[in-house]
């Protein structure tokens, strides 16, 4: 059990930072981008409303007991990540808001992760302590370098920059904007 669980570990680990799982590094980064390291608590809260959300679903789908098309996963987990920075850029008097929607959000992205642990355990017999609990902590580890990664290069950018707060969302909402709006068209599931 003890190997079993190390395995889903690193699993969950690698895979929040595996380049294919981008779209989970972006929507952090998208989260982040309009915070200072200042702001750490509130971005606490935020991350800490996701990972709960996203942890709810990815057990509920891991056990069965919700099934949703994995296309329209997909496709709302880049609607997530195009709000996200859509809101960033031109809809910033929803911040107030952050912690309900990235709650929301999370309970699309952990039906993405149930995916992959259900592939992981294809075969095994399934428990709750030795699968789905080291796969969740590892995401989380993983999320947490993010978030780490995303607040110190705003640091960096605010420190050792000309640019401002707004320069700096810019810089980094846009290229995530224009991301998402690729697997918006990419995972379109109205043709």
């Amino acid at each position: 059990m003890t190997e079993r669980f190390l395995v889903f570990l690193e699993q969950g680990f690698t895979h929040i930072l595996d380049p294919q799982g981008l779209d989970h590094v972006l929507f952090l980064l998208a989260i982040c981008a309009i915070y200072s390291y200042k702001d750490w608590k509130r971005v606490l809260w935020i991350i800490t409303s996701f990972t709960i959300a996203h942890s709810v679903t990815l057990a509920l789908c891991a056990l069965d007991m919700v099934n949703i098309d994995a296309g329209l996963v997909e496709f709302l987990i880049a609607f997530s990540i195009f709000f996200t920075a859509a809101e960033n850029l031109f809809f910033r008097s929803l911040d107030r808001y952050r912690v309900i929607i990235s709650g929301m959000f999370g309970l699309i992205h952990g039906m993405g992760f149930s995916r992959l642990l259900k592939e992981l355990f294809t075969g095994m017999e399934f428990d709750v302590w030795s699968t789905l609990l080291p796969f969740n902590i590892g995401l989380e580890a993983g999320q947490v370098i993010i978030v780490s990664m995303v607040i110190g290069l705003i640091f960096i950018l605010n420190k050792y920059t000309r640019l401002n707060a707004r320069q700096v969302n810019y810089l980094l909402s846009v290229p995530v904007l224009i991301c998402a709006l690729y697997w918006l068209y990419e995972r379109n599931i109205f043709r």
